[in-house]
């Protein structure tokens, strides 16, 4: 049975993040128990239309009528709206998707430390593909993590894991989706150099770099023994693969992923 029947959920903000969640829960629950709020009407009006929820006019009064609030604002306005909603919130519980926000931030403001969980996401939930990390607090009641984990399961795949991994989560996941589309636009450019129409080298790198991804998830074994089962001795593989390490492919992947961590870890302070 689901953990979201009889609750009531509102969320703050809907751009790309926030309108995947409701699009998510418009589809697996109960419309009538779904509210959003946003100060860009242009942006409610889009949710209305779309996916016939009920909207707030005031991040206040969605509080009020909610059982579990969504905050998916961006990080400079989650101050001012925790700032409105704080005197309603105390008995809520509370899902923050806002980047670089920590537990700590949030509860400055609110004090609700049993009731409050940090989500992140990835672009991918727009398509339902996405992979979202939730990070409770030490004290945070078990059936938030319930009601979290099922909200974002709508998304792709949930990951539970402590705070403190959070920025390493956000140079992986997070910023990860960049990496693939950079790594696919070479592939596509590489066919194209090879004389192959841009159309058509573009479905063999995505199609190829999705299967690649669901072997991965679905084998019980590791990327490189994968490789290794495609890397035929004295082959065309091994000769790209070469190209890659020599140049130092892997070990660039892994600079960015440092340094994109090190950039969530500047922006969270």
């Amino acid at each position: 049975m689901s953990v979201l029947t009889n609750l009531t959920i509102g969320c703050i903000g809907a751009g790309n993040m926030g309108s995947a969640i409701l699009s998510g829960l418009s589809k697996n629950t109960n419309k009538e128990k779904i509210f959003c709020y946003d100060n860009e009407k242009s942006k409610l009006d889009s949710v209305l239309s779309g996916l016939g929820i009920k909207i707030s006019d005031s991040a206040a009064n969605l509080t009020k009528s909610c059982d579990v609030i969504i905050l998916a604002v961006k990080p400079d306005v989650v101050r001012p709206v925790l700032s409105e909603i704080k005197n309603n919130i105390s008995e809520k519980f509370l899902i923050s998707v806002a980047a670089g926000i920590s537990l700590n931030n949030i509860n400055e403001i609110i004090n609700s430390p049993k009731n409050t969980v940090r989500v992140m996401p990835n672009t991918p939930a727009l398509i339902g593909e996405g992979m979202s990390v939730i990070s409770p607090g030490k004290d945070t009641d078990n059936k938030l993590l319930a009601i979290s984990g099922e909200i974002f399961s709508y998304l792709g795949r949930v990951l539970i894991l402590p705070e403190k991994l959070m920025d390493a989560v956000t140079a992986v996941s997070g910023s990860g989706p960049a990496y693939g589309f950079t790594l696919i636009q070479a592939m596509i450019d590489g066919g194209v150099k090879m004389g192959l129409p841009r159309d058509k080298a573009t479905v063999l790198a995505a199609q190829t770099i999705l299967g690649a991804a669901k072997m991965v998830l679905n084998s019980n074994e590791d990327p490189i023994t994968l490789r290794g089962k495609v890397t035929s001795p004295g082959g065309t593989t091994i000769e790209a693969v070469h190209i890659l390490e020599r140049a130092g492919f892997s070990g660039i992947l892994m600079d960015a992923i440092e340094a994109a961590k090190c950039k969530s870890e500047k922006l969270g302070n």
